[in-house]
């Protein structure tokens, strides 16, 4: 064997990426995502030009997007250092021994609540982590009154406030170029 194959890293195939309706997206889908992810306020004529293809063809492509579910929806991310009264909690929830099936209730709570940005289930020490804005911390019995006003879900929490971000949310790592 040489030393040139030697050096030669394995190529590593990357999984078939597909939406939640099981379409499966190819090369020209995850540059869309991607910079839908980057820049959703481009023009449909700009995402065109960007990936080289047709203003038809980039609205066909991203109509389907859409009605598979791979794009739930728009939305600007805002600085949320603009909220200064309203600071960012990262809320560590334990469950109690509960099935899954019989939470159906808490998550619709949890759901429902406003101060609630976003809810993201583990596995660990931790079931549950919250993403709040809440005045302070001692708003935090009104949430968890709120969101289990029977005290049968919750065991234990553990309040984080954010002191400052370092990393905004980027696109997924698969969609970076010549990954798909």
């Amino acid at each position: 064997m040489t030393a040139d194959k030697r050096k030669q890293l394995p190529v590593q195939q990357v999984p078939a990426l597909y939406a939640p309706s099981g379409a499966r997206l190819d090369a020209t889908d995850l540059k869309i995502l991607r910079l839908l992810q980057t820049g959703a306020r481009e023009s449909i004529q700009a995402i065109a030009e960007r990936i080289q293809l047709s203003h038809s063809g980039t609205l066909h492509r991203l109509r389907r997007l859409e009605e598979s579910g791979a794009v739930l929806r728009y939305m600007a991310e805002l600085d949320e250092s603009i909220f200064e009264a309203w600071p960012i909690f990262w809320i560590d929830i334990a469950f109690t021994r509960h099935r899954a099936d019989e939470r159906g209730r808490f998550d619709k709570a949890v759901a429902d609540a406003p101060e609630v940005m976003e809810a993201i289930e583990f596995i660990g020490e931790f079931d549950l982590i919250l993403k709040a804005a809440l005045r302070n911390a001692a708003h935090w019995p009104a949430l968890k009154a709120s969101i289990d006003p029977g005290a049968e879900f919750i065991d234990r929490a553990q309040l984080r406030p954010v002191a400052r971000i370092v990393k905004r949310a980027v696109p997924h790592p698969q969609l970076e170029t010549g990954q798909a």
